[in-house]
């Protein structure tokens, strides 16, 4: 009670609502582009929605009937100095962020071994496309480990098949030996021998499994 009936009008000024610093709006209520609001318009402003200046006036008028020019003098520079106040505040935020950022990104540079922010940003840049073609890799790599896995399971099904169906001897023999076979060339052949087809069919056959063949080979790369 006692600081807000002191009889100076310029410590009765306080800030009410410094989320209003940026929020600029006219006599009217109707928000004002920051940058394009003239110097007038931001202190009325800032002395109307940011400070108890008119509150303060107010009050002056019940407890004595009027307001001096003084008065209203003071309460504007009140109101000034709550307001730069704030001002200064968030400049030094902003300096201070400012000065971090430049100290991180002069770190950034020289762990980089660069001398600019536009080579910085080239550098970056150049990673960023490496590490796209990293996980490009690694998708292929895993989709062609997916195929291997698949193949070996519906290896080892057929196997049990052909076993369950009571298949000769012989027969299973000559499957287990295709599947064992590392070379294209003698799977060929082996099919060719087993199927008593052209080798040229079986190649069509074993087309999927020679796309793959290079597919790993290039992984490898």
């Amino acid at each position: 009670m006692e600081e807000k009936h002191s009889s100076n009008p310029r410590d009765r000024v306080k800030l009410t609502k410094p989320e209003n610093l940026y929020q600029i709006k006219d006599e009217n209520g109707q928000i004002i582009d920051f940058e394009k609001a003239n110097g007038r318009q931001l202190f009325n402003h800032y002395r109307h929605n940011m400070t108890n200046y008119d509150e303060v006036l107010n009050e002056i008028r019940d407890e004595q009937g009027y307001v001096t020019g003084k008065q209203e003098k003071k309460a504007l520079v009140g109101a000034a100095e709550q307001v730069l106040a704030k001002y200064h505040n968030e400049h030094v935020k902003v300096i201070q962020d400012s000065q971090t950022k430049g100290a991180i990104l002069k770190r950034i540079l020289t762990k980089a071994k660069v001398g600019t922010a536009s080579a910085l940003v080239k550098l970056l840049d150049d990673w960023s496309e490496k590490i796209k073609k990293i996980g490009n890799l690694e998708h292929s790599q895993r989709s062609l480990q997916t195929w291997n896995d698949t193949y070996r399971v519906q290896r080892e099904l057929i196997k049990k098949l052909l076993k369950e169906e009571n298949v000769s001897p012989e027969l299973i023999a000559k499957v287990n030996a295709i599947y064992s076979t590392r070379s294209v060339n003698k799977a060929v052949q082996k099919g060719s021998d087993i199927l008593n087809l052209e080798k040229s069919e079986i190649l069509k056959l074993v087309k999927l499994a020679i796309r793959y063949k290079k597919l790993a080979e290039k992984d490898r790369s």
